[in-house]
């Protein structure tokens, strides 16, 4: 088995055990999607919080195996490598734009928001991140089970993964909207969302 075979049976047998945890959070995600007020429920419950987060940090390595697979992500600079180092640059790619993510939010004023809903806005991108990840993984799936060709499927996955951050985009404005001005919104929307995936599709597109 290679490197990449061995993580694949890694993360199984790691959902496996997180099964309650992922069921658990489940419905709140699915309200998530429906309505911006389950954000915030979602938060206010320490528990549901709490296995969200960790069904996200168990969420990244599958994603970041299927965005390699269907190279999600394919500026020129990665080209040639190697599956396993390709794997590897997804990795250490998805970590980079994490941290840019958490950069901005540190950077960013909160003073117009009040930090319980600057929290839950924030917050809801692990939310989001595991309704992505797991739209990713099921149309991933059924599109290789299907034969569908690599350049169909990767059409297909972006085409999910622009859809639910669509979504998130919508939900985390509402949030904010809820306390502050349209305007003041949309400039924090544009700090913690916006900024951070531009920098990360220009890079896909121009490099």
């Amino acid at each position: 088995m290679d490197l990449l075979q061995i993580t694949s049976a890694v993360c199984v047998v790691a959902g496996i055990l997180l099964l309650k945890k992922i069921v658990n959070v489940i419905p709140s995600l699915i309200g998530c999607l429906v309505r911006w007020k389950e954000c915030l429920n979602l938060e206010d419950s320490m528990r549901l919080s709490g296995d969200r987060n960790i069904v996200a940090v168990f969420l990244t390595v599958p994603f970041c195996l299927c965005a390699a697979e269907f190279r999600l992500y394919d500026p020129l600079f990665l080209g040639g490598l190697q599956p396993a180092a390709y794997f590897g640059c997804i990795c250490g790619i998805f970590a980079g734009y994490c941290l840019l993510r958490m950069l901005a939010a540190v950077m960013v004023r909160r003073t117009k928001v009040p930090e319980k809903t600057f929290k839950a806005a924030n917050r809801s991108s692990f939310s989001f991140f595991c309704i992505m990840s797991a739209a990713v993984l099921a149309a991933g799936g059924i599109c290789s089970f299907a034969g569908i060709s690599a350049d169909t499927c990767r059409t297909v996955l972006l085409y999910v993964m622009l859809g639910v951050y669509a979504v998130s985009i919508v939900r985390k404005l509402q949030i904010f909207s809820n306390c502050c001005s349209f305007l003041t919104a949309f400039l924090y929307l544009c700090v913690l969302e916006i900024l951070p995936t531009g920098i990360l599709v220009t890079s896909a597109t121009l490099f």
